[in-house]
């Protein structure tokens, strides 16, 4: 009789203790339904270029799921040529507001718009984050053409006694650093207009190329060609990051709480790239980026030339020092109407948030 009450009453607990496990499994299920039942919020990026590699770390948030998990729905929109015009991401973002984020590869239009002379034309948007510690724009030489430096290649002469035939980009300012740098004029620089692609350089029609060595110098490379690259950054004050983020004032001001989470997404996904270059590169080539278009090899060649610009101790960090000299640079240049104060370029308060918390 006795251990049949035993039977009974460990029966009971048993059974209580189902019901328990059960009633706290159906509230887990209900709480986890709801979380996925709240609506994703939509954010809009725009790129400054074509969605590829140098894009592979809101790639990567997207596909291995990080924004989503901060509540997000991102959607990544291409720039760069786009028919017969030319996409800024900076002046989209200013003028369209569906937009949310705008990712750029350089200061250049955030301190020609904040400095515009007339109000009413200035842009209201400021840098939150910047993921490349520097921009990859410079000159393409060949190894062998005794073209070292950017003093060289303003003031050197090629063993006929001709001057190196420079090819820049119809809107580029280079020469105008270049001269001063090589303490000469622009009018004494053998320059030539050239195109976006490096064929100029690789037939031999111009012995140095402005190019991006993430795009251009992949060409060169595939050619067989053995080249130098001289970075433009390496003239003083011209040093400038890259892979900026940014938002319009009222966005970083109303809506600070979703920049820190796409931030703190892409931070994420900055790291998965570090660790994972090729899977990153996958993911670039997935339809949310830019689709089976592009080669897979050729984006993997950027994602790992380009991991060293990755900020090692604080991703998306901005350098004030460095944003300063080169406003002032490009003012002393000529190219902007007056010294941006840094305030008007710069927001710290999401890397802040961001960091604080870490």
């Amino acid at each position: 009789m006795k251990n049949k009450k035993i039977f009974w009453f460990l029966l009971v607990v048993v059974i209580l203790v189902v019901l328990i496990l059960l009633s706290l499994s159906l509230k887990r299920y209900e709480v986890r339904k709801e979380i996925n039942q709240v609506p994703l919020e939509k954010v809009k990026v725009q790129a400054g270029w074509i969605l590829n590699g140098e894009f592979a770390n809101v790639c990567s948030s997207i596909v291995e799921g990080y924004y989503k998990d901060e509540g997000l729905d991102v959607e990544l929109v291409p720039g760069g040529p786009s028919g017969a015009s030319f996409i800024i991401s900076t002046n989209a973002l200013a003028q369209d507001k569906s937009i949310d984020i705008a990712i750029d590869g350089d200061l250049v239009p955030l301190l020609r718009g904040v400095t515009q002379k007339r109000d009413e034309e200035k842009i209201r948007v400021k840098a939150f984050a910047a993921f490349w510690d520097e921009n990859p724009y410079g000159f393409i030489v060949r190894a062998d053409s005794g073209i070292n430096n950017f003093i060289d290649l303003a003031n050197k002469t090629k063993a006929n006694g001709k001057k190196y035939k420079i090819g820049i980009t119809a809107d580029s300012v280079a020469q105008f650093a270049i001269a001063k740098y090589a303490s000469t004029t622009v009018e004494k620089l053998n320059l030539t207009t050239v195109g976006f692609d490096a064929s100029p350089f690789i037939s031999g029609q111009v012995d140095a190329l402005a190019a991006y060595w993430t795009t251009q110098a992949y060409e060169v490379e595939k050619a067989g060609i053995k080249y130098k690259f001289l970075n433009y950054g390496d003239i003083p004050g011209l040093s400038q990051p890259s892979m900026i983020a940014i938002a319009r004032d009222e966005t970083i001001k109303n809506k600070p709480d979703m920049l820190v989470k796409w931030l703190r997404a892409t931070i994420k996904g900055t790291e998965f790239v570090k660790n994972n270059p090729e899977k990153a590169a996958e993911n670039v080539l997935s339809e949310a980026c830019g689709g089976k278009v592009l080669n897979k090899d050729q984006e993997l060649w950027l994602i790992k030339k380009s991991i060293p610009l990755f900020s090692e101790e604080k991703i998306g960090n901005l350098n004030i020092d460095q944003i300063s000299k080169f406003g002032k640079s490009y003012y002393d240049l000529g190219q902007i109407p007056s010294n941006p104060d840094i305030n008007s370029v710069v927001d710290l308060s999401i890397l802040n948030k961001i960091y604080s918390n870490k």
